[in-house]
């Protein structure tokens, strides 16, 4: 036996690693405008207690694109407390040390998933999330419905085939009329001996979309199909389905293929953003399903989004009121005199006018009037009676900027729940000589359940708003 084996369990035993195996990326989730979640050193595979400002460091980028505020605490050992406001998204976290990806954070919507996900279908998903610009997030693909990131991909694929590129392929053809090259021997051999003296064998040139391009758009819709079919039993779910068909017309019959990375490098804007669009879905990294763990890095601002859903509804309400709507335009220019400026101008969401009658309205996404209804003004917190004595002060300056003698303006603040017992308004009346001004604050539901429920809203709106 040659010297130092260990054949037979004799000799130099193997020496067992003390290492504990390495955990699981875990995955941080919370709500936008939530409560905070709770980061420790040994979540991140980190020890002692000068990982903080590193940490922190390394992670400015990824905390800001979600818009955390951070906070560190030392009551049970140190920790950062992630506190989100109003960007919901997933990032990964990274390490200090190796600036490689220990942890990811994901802040939810408040509302349910559904609920955001009637929201973006009113809405005509003009909200878009930022996607990608990070590695991948751990744990983040099975948590985010597959529409979130299916739109984004399929507007894509839209912008594609509506300034799709067009070039050559060969075609052959059986034709009357020659067209490019006649293959004669072909013509002699076959069509001659059936009779078919008129009929000749060509092949040309002719100008069609890239097929290469066309195959790699057939198979991203196909995915998509099966992808969306999880969620087939919501509206949005069934309206992404609807849209990947109305595409399939566009794009036409062929053959399938999935994209291929660097496939269509050096391609107009146009070509470039689809592609990286159909890489996602060849990948599989963020479509959800049981086909992936780990999810693209992605944040939308949710304030936004209750901005667009609030337009949407008063747009629909306005010719109920016997009213135009303008959503553009609605900006005023502050003009200061001297040397000094302040703000340069007041901007509300959207207008509303008729005859001798104005209806500002501005969304805001925050929690005071179901707080203002739960704790009454004296029950607020100080923070938060600041932030909405600022927002009645905006409201009523929009009173001013215009001279007509019915003038409303209104506080659109999300409905938590659904009680029909309490109307969820508040109006204060001023009168200036012939002038009427109304501060309204009133409660809007994030997404509608369904044509009654919104229908229910819009009478509920009228109701308020009768002059």
């Amino acid at each position: 036996m040659a010297r130092g084996s260990t054949h037979c369990g004799r000799g130099r035993a193997k020496k067992k690693s003390t290492r504990p195996a390495p955990a699981l990326r875990p995955l941080l989730r919370c709500s936008d405008q939530g409560s905070p979640v709770a980061l420790r050193s040994d979540m991140l595979g980190l020890e002692g207690d000068r990982w903080v400002e590193p940490f922190l460091d390394a992670n400015r980028l990824q905390l800001g694109r979600l818009g955390i505020r951070t906070e560190v605490q030392a009551r049970r050992g140190i920790q950062i407390l992630l506190h989100p406001g109003n960007r919901i998204g997933a990032v990964p976290l990274l390490s200090p040390s190796t600036r490689r990806v220990v942890a990811g954070l994901m802040v939810e919507p408040r509302f349910k998933w559904t609920a955001l996900g009637a929201v973006f279908q009113s809405i005509g998903f003009e909200i878009e999330p930022t996607i990608g610009g990070a590695p991948q997030v751990p744990g983040s693909a099975r948590e985010v419905p597959p529409w979130l990131l299916a739109a984004p991909v399929l507007r894509r694929i839209e912008a594609l085939l509506a300034h799709q590129r067009r070039g050559f392929i060969q075609r052959q053809e059986e034709r009357t009329a020659p067209r490019g090259q006649i293959e004669w021997h072909r013509w002699s051999t076959r069509n001659v001996p059936n009779g078919k003296w008129t009929t000749f064998p060509c092949r040309f040139p002719d100008p069609a979309n890239d097929p290469e391009l066309a195959a790699a758009v057939r198979w991203t819709l196909h995915r998509l199909r099966e992808e969306l079919g999880t969620v087939s039993d919501a509206l949005v779910g069934r309206l992404l389905v609807e849209k990947t068909l109305d595409l399939d017309v566009l794009v036409g019959s062929g053959p399938s293929l999935p994209p291929r990375s660097g496939q269509f490098s050096g391609e107009s804007a146009f070509i470039a953003e689809a592609v990286e669009a159909m890489g996602w879905v060849a990948e599989e990294r963020g479509l959800g399903g049981s086909r992936a763990l780990d999810g693209l890095a992605w944040d939308v601002n949710i304030d936004e989004i209750w901005e667009a859903w609030v337009t949407t509804f008063f747009t629909a309400l306005a010719p109920t009121l016997g009213l135009r709507s303008q959503q553009r335009g609605t900006m005023r220019r502050l003009n200061w005199q001297g040397g000094l400026q302040s703000m340069g101008h007041l901007a509300p969401d959207m207008a509303m006018h008729g005859l001798d009658r104005h209806v500002w309205v501005d969304a805001k996404y925050k929690s005071h009037l179901n707080l203002l209804a739960r704790h009454g003004w004296t029950g607020l917190g100080e923070t938060t009676r600041d932030a909405h004595r600022a927002d009645l002060h905006q409201a009523l300056a929009y009173s001013s900027l215009v001279p007509d003698d019915q003038v409303d303006t209104i506080l659109v603040y999300p409905q938590l729940g659904d009680d029909g017992q309490r109307r969820p308004f508040a109006t204060s009346t001023f009168t200036q000589g012939r002038r009427r001004i109304r501060l309204i604050l009133g409660g809007l539901p994030f997404g509608f359940r369904g044509p009654a429920h919104r229908e229910e809203a819009l009478s509920r709106w009228r109701e308020a708003l009768a002059v």
